[in-house]
């Protein structure tokens, strides 16, 4: 075994990789995700009325329109996320890239893989949509990459190769 020394303008950066983007049907996902918990919150508002307070149909319309600029903000910053989320394999890790405010990228190296899996929500199904959740075995949540919006090929396809490299690197 060799161990030799590298210098850091060696390295690629791995914010300098070229990610992959996930399907463009994510948009609906998210935007649709975000709509239905407004509504939820916007029915809930109602709830001042039974309140025996002065003002109370001001207030109610302070809280509506409080909630309807809010979701209008998080709709438009949907196509944001999906613009940024992404993931890059490369020879021997698997990249996520997401956050819009507080970016982060996580990297699992393939020999550290222990589960990887597919699944989807109700939602998600709705657009055909799944997820890939790699999973490192360790009990920390920044070790655990989940990669939303992916089509069953791709994300059967990307859970085939980490599953070969994960083997390939273990043995």
């Amino acid at each position: 075994m060799t161990n030799r020394q590298i210098s850091p303008d060696d390295c690629t950066p791995v914010e300098s990789l070229c990610f992959e983007k996930v399907d463009r049907k994510y948009i609906y996902v998210k935007t649709t995700a975000i709509v239905l918990v407004y509504v939820v919150l916007m029915a809930a508002a109602t709830l001042i009325l039974t309140f025996d307070i002065e003002h109370t149909a001001v207030w109610l319309t302070v809280a509506e329109c409080s909630l309807a600029v809010a979701l209008a903000v998080n709709c438009a910053l949907a196509r944001g996320i999906y613009n940024f989320k992404g993931y890059a394999l490369r020879d021997k890790d698997i990249s996520y890239r997401s956050g819009i405010v507080f970016p982060k990228i996580i990297t699992i190296p393939f020999s550290k893989i222990q589960q990887v899996s597919i699944r989807m929500n109700p939602l998600s199904r709705m657009f055909g949509l799944y997820y890939l959740d790699v999973i490192n075995g360790s009990q920390d949540a920044m070790n655990r990459i989940t990669i939303p919006g992916l089509k069953a090929a791709t994300a059967e396809q990307i859970k085939s190769v980490l599953i070969n490299k994960a083997d390939c690197s273990n043995d």
